[in-house]
């Protein structure tokens, strides 16, 4: 079987030492953010850690020798989806999910969970490795984002559009109420006109805006275009232009007609959701590296359990190696390469100031 699928090999006998060991199996049952436990075989938990306990709320008297289906509910637990997963991980050595899980006092949870199956050098199944972590803040905060962009679906619906016509021959310009809203200007004592309008654009967008323009009249190729508005009273918006050319009978352009949508709304959502995309991409990639390390951890332990501490400190040097690479990766830049050796990053303590 392949490292991949958690490899287990016989311990030598006569090991000597094992402080170390003792010392990395108080590290994992320590961690508080995540639940990292054991199956057996069947499915029934066999260790628990502190995260385990603050995720899910028993005590480890209280589960151990339980079968995990305890964690799900019941509607759940029934379609089989317990056996599915555990035959999922033997299977392909690993599997992730998500879903609802139940805690001791009956709330639930939206949990991130990971489940690797770990075998002997003989190919026999001694169990499983099971992480799970707490991600309910996370699907809220996905959910009121999909919901803001609905709800923005329906504003844009909703929404109304200025419109406006330029006569080409008498130079007179025509705008709607809402072209007046758009642009922050009261209805009284403003004559709209072509130069009036191109004075409230961003200079740069006043140039684009002029060749689109040009390019209509001469040739009636319709335009749509973004660019930024200034009101009277300093604001800046964002508003979607778009024209048209209207031909008399001989096909001459006599017209230019339009219409004008504020789309400041759209793009403030475009920017923030740019924003939350890369963080979401950053903190993804840190969970990822983070969930491997506590799959290595996992391995350790369970390593640990069956007394075979070559593979335990073979794990935990991988485990060490693939955190220091990830530090490295976070702290290098453009390709530089920072050598961290211990000691050189500490762990600031909340409250203490150390």
């Amino acid at each position: 079987m392949s490292e991949k699928r958690g490899t287990l090999r016989k311990v030598a006998e006569g090991h000597e030492d094992h402080g170390a060991d003792e010392s990395f199996r108080l590290l994992v049952d320590s961690v508080r953010d995540y639940a990292i436990f054991m199956l057996d075989p069947t499915g029934h938990v066999m260790t628990w850690n502190l995260g385990a306990e603050r995720t899910k709320g028993y005590t480890a008297d209280e589960i151990i020798g339980r079968h995990f289906s305890t964690f799900y509910l019941p509607e759940d637990a029934s379609t089989g989806i317990c056996d599915a997963e555990l035959a999922d991980a033997q299977k392909y050595g690993r599997m992730e999910t998500e879903g609802w899980r139940v805690r001791r006092d009956g709330s639930r949870f939206w949990a991130a969970v990971v489940i690797t199956a770990l075998y002997d050098d003989d190919g026999n199944l001694r169990g499983f490795a099971k992480v799970t972590r707490d991600i309910t803040e996370r699907r809220i905060v996905t959910e009121s984002l999909l919901e803001h962009e609905r709800l923005l679906a329906e504003t844009q619906r909703l929404a109304r559009l200025g419109s406006w016509e330029w006569d080409i021959d008498s130079d007179r310009v025509t705008w709607s109420d809402e072209m007046f809203r758009i642009f922050g200007i009261d209805l009284d004592g403003f004559v709209p006109t072509y130069e009036a309008y191109l004075e409230r654009l961003d200079p740069d967008d006043r140039i684009v805006v002029e060749e689109l323009v040009r390019r209509c009249v001469e040739s009636g190729d319709p335009y749509v275009f973004d660019h930024r508005v200034t009101r009277p009273d300093g604001e800046v918006r964002w508003v979607q232009a778009r024209g048209r050319a209207v031909r008399d009978g001989r096909r001459h352009i006599v017209r230019l007609q339009g219409s004008a949508l504020d789309v400041t709304d759209q793009r403030h959502a475009a920017d923030a959701r740019e924003q939350v995309a890369a963080m979401a991409l950053r903190q993804r990639h840190a969970l990822e590296v983070n969930d491997d390390i506590i799959q290595g951890l996992a391995v350790a332990d369970l390593a640990l359990n069956l007394e075979d501490y070559d593979k335990a400190r073979e794990s935990i040097a991988e485990t060490l190696l693939a955190a220091r690479r990830f530090v490295t990766d976070l702290l290098g830049d453009g390709g530089e390469v920072i050598h961290i050796s211990p000691g050189d990053l500490r762990r600031r303590s909340y409250g203490t100031g150390s």
